[in-house]
């Protein structure tokens, strides 16, 4: 068995996957060598490769895809085995060497089986940590970013949440709630390192770092008052249920179930942007 790990941080679109990531390297795992640039709409930093997100929007556009799309992605542009080959080129450039890497773009929940063989094939055991933050405030984060509708927000929360449950279901990994990681990461570290088998004490130097990352202004949405779809509901009700009590059959039935439904409602619109 392998003693080099990846952390791949599975998350959707403003979930709060960047200061997952960002914990993470500042504990110890390497980030990629060509991080994405700081923005307005994140001052503190992605904590993802550039190289790889170009790679990811490359794969989505040659399976009539895009970072925004909804709909269900058709996997067989991605069995052919040079994107496989490059994929492997691209993380060997990012990473190199490292023991301990940090492995985060919101595009791989579409199709992580991909990328869990590129790093599985390059001698990384995948450890997934995945934040869930509520649908209401990812939709209202990629409203004033990206002036998206907040329905179509939802149904790219469900199409990232409930791909990437499906597809790392078995392996180790860690559920949890974003508001609760950033209202005391130090405890969702320490279940994160149980779950995982992993240690995860910080240093106290490290521990600096991350208390300095990790400030209240990252929150910048917050749920309000709207009621959500039962479908949207119901699946982050019960990927809480996951964060909260680990895995176990009863969720993971109620997702496969949720998901079921999710792609019966997409058939009736497949040519819906």
């Amino acid at each position: 068995m392998t003693d080099r790990i990846a952390y791949v941080v599975l998350g959707m679109h403003r979930s709060g996957t960047s200061s997952v990531a960002g914990t993470l390297a500042l504990l110890g795992a390497a980030a990629p060598r060509t991080l994405m640039r700081p923005a307005q709409d994140n001052p503190k930093g992605f904590w993802e490769s550039e190289v790889v997100t170009a790679f990811n929007d490359r794969l989505l556009a040659a399976a009539g895809s895009s970072w925004n799309d909804w709909r269900r992605l058709d996997g067989a542009a991605l069995s052919d085995p040079a994107w496989t080959e490059e994929a492997a080129r691209v993380l060997q450039a990012e990473f190199g060497d490292a023991e301990a890497i940090v492995l985060k773009d919101p595009r791989i929940c579409r199709f992580f089986p991909f990328w869990r063989r590129v790093l599985e094939d390059a001698g990384y055991a995948p450890l997934i940590v995945a934040p869930v933050r509520d649908p209401r405030e990812v939709a209202a984060s990629l409203n004033a970013r990206n002036g998206m509708d907040p329905a179509r927000g939802q149904r790219l929360w469900l199409r990232h949440v409930l791909d990437a449950e499906a597809a790392s279901r078995g392996l180790p990994r860690h559920l949890m709630a974003w508001g609760g990681f950033i209202a005391d990461w130090r405890g969702e570290t320490a279940r994160m390192a149980a779950r995982l088998n992993r240690p995860l004490t910080p240093t106290p130097d490290q521990a600096q770092a991350v208390d300095a990352f990790l400030t209240a202004d990252l929150r910048r949405q917050t749920p309000g008052e709207t009621r959500l779809p039962a479908l949207v509901a119901r699946t982050h009700a019960t990927l809480l249920d996951l964060a909260r009590h680990g895995e176990h059959a009863d969720p993971h039935r109620t997702l496969d179930a949720l998901r079921a439904e999710f792609e019966r409602a997409c058939a009736l619109f497949p040519d819906a942007g």
